[in-house]
């Protein structure tokens, strides 16, 4: 159904008109002359849709906290006015804090290490490199020595020594045979003189001294062989094998060298690009992980987004809150707009955003306010029948007007 208020203004104007219209004809049937003027023109009829909607916030929200929790204050009641940041409603962030606390450390530790890095070694470091490396070439000397002695053979005076060694060797293996001799009552294989020298009653046998001498005489025999083949390892000279062990020993004392004047090589060539950026990829992965530690506790937090009034609170202290589940409701109501409940398809299509709308409230009589569409639903709006929400902003907002109240809109149609 479409009408316009001067429509009705205009079929009353049409009735009087027509009145006066019948009694010029009569005048003129009475000989009357047959007025001139032109009748008084009519206004345009304009065709417009009309439809019952809502005055509702321009700016309203239900808040929810993003995660779960423990709601241990709730700053706001229902009707309070608040300001864009206020604090509305916290969760318990013991363990976001120790999150946060974690992640600043290791932050700490990443730039010390990048600051360390970039200053490149300290003195200390460097006369310890130079310490080990005079160790390490040492080390090699040393060495070299052993494998050119091992190489060179048994001088002359080690050689006299083992054979002094062998004489002393066999010297002591003759005084364990007679001992041995002795012990055993064999006198006739002991030497005379020193038999003669013994005491007569050392000359008797006895089972321990026996089980004793014997013993000395073994030992005396194992230190004469040792001595012989000691004596003639030197006079052999040194083995192949012993030869590569001594070049082995040379070899590995090199390697070690190497390295740390490797080491030391790179202590005063300074910080190279590589550990620089290596330490400055672990500075950002660590401003990362605090970024995100920081914002996770931040979701412990609600604030208001806008300025507004508290309309609902859905959360008590002390309870557990689900996240994403309603907490606060905050509205703007400072701007109202309507929206439409009832347009259907039909006069939906016969206007389009920027048409001109005259709005009427049923709990004001005689106000009107003029307005314009801002918006059409792209879609049907839920519910019995086919209708679209249209969005109709006001060019003011009288003061009586509250959220809630019914609207009637009339809009300018094609």
């Amino acid at each position: 159904m479409w009408y316009h208020r001067s429509f009705r203004r205009f079929l009353a104007g049409s009735l009087v008109g027509l009145a006066l219209l019948l009694v010029a004809g009569c005048n003129v049937g009475a000989g009357q002359e047959e007025p001139t003027e032109e009748p008084e023109s009519v206004e345009n009829f304009v065709p417009v849709v009309s439809a019952t909607g809502e005055v509702v916030p321009v700016q309203k929200v239900v808040l929810s906290f993003p995660l779960d929790g423990q709601v241990v204050e709730v700053a706001v009641e229902e009707g309070m006015a608040v300001r864009a940041g206020d604090v509305l409603a916290r969760l318990d962030s013991a363990l976001l804090d120790a999150d946060v606390a974690r992640a600043e450390a290791a932050l700490a530790i990443a730039q010390a290490n990048l600051d360390r890095v970039r200053s490149g070694p300290r003195p200390q470091e460097i006369e310890q490199a130079r310490r080990n490396l005079a160790a390490a070439n040492a080390q090699v000397a040393e060495a070299a020595a052993r494998r050119e002695d091992v190489a060179a053979g048994a001088s002359e005076a080690e050689i006299l020594a083992a054979q002094r060694d062998l004489e002393n060797a066999r010297i002591a293996l003759q005084q364990a045979q007679n001992q041995y001799d002795v012990a055993i009552g064999w006198a006739i294989n002991a030497d005379p003189d020193y038999q003669a020298s013994l005491p007569e009653e050392a000359r008797r046998t006895n089972p321990e001294d026996e089980r004793h001498t014997r013993a000395q005489l073994e030992a005396a025999s194992q230190n004469l062989a040792a001595a012989q083949a000691y004596l003639e390892d030197l006079l052999d000279g040194p083995s192949p094998d012993e030869l590569r062990i001594a070049d082995a020993r040379v070899w590995a004392a090199a390697a070690e060298r190497d390295v740390i004047q490797a080491q030391l090589d790179l202590l005063l060539a300074g910080p190279l690009a590589e550990d620089i950026a290596v330490a400055e990829a672990d500075v950002a992965r660590a401003e990362a992980q605090l970024e995100a530690a920081l914002a996770r506790r931040e979701q412990a937090t609600l604030l208001a987004p806008f300025d507004g009034t508290v309309t609902a609170v859905l959360i008590r202290q002390g309870e557990w809150a689900q996240g994403g589940q309603g907490a606060i409701e905050i509205a703007d109501l400072t701007a109202l707009r309507v929206e439409t409940t009832d347009l259907n398809e039909i006069d939906v299509a016969r206007i389009e955003v920027g048409s001109h709308a005259i709005v009427t409230f049923d709990a004001l009589p005689g106000v009107e306010v003029n307005g314009r569409v801002i918006r059409i639903a792209p879609m049907a709006a839920e519910g019995s029948g086919v209708n679209y929400t249209v969005t109709v902003e006001l060019d003011e907002i009288p003061p009586a007007v509250r959220w809630g109240m019914t609207a009637f809109v009339d809009i300018e149609a094609e």
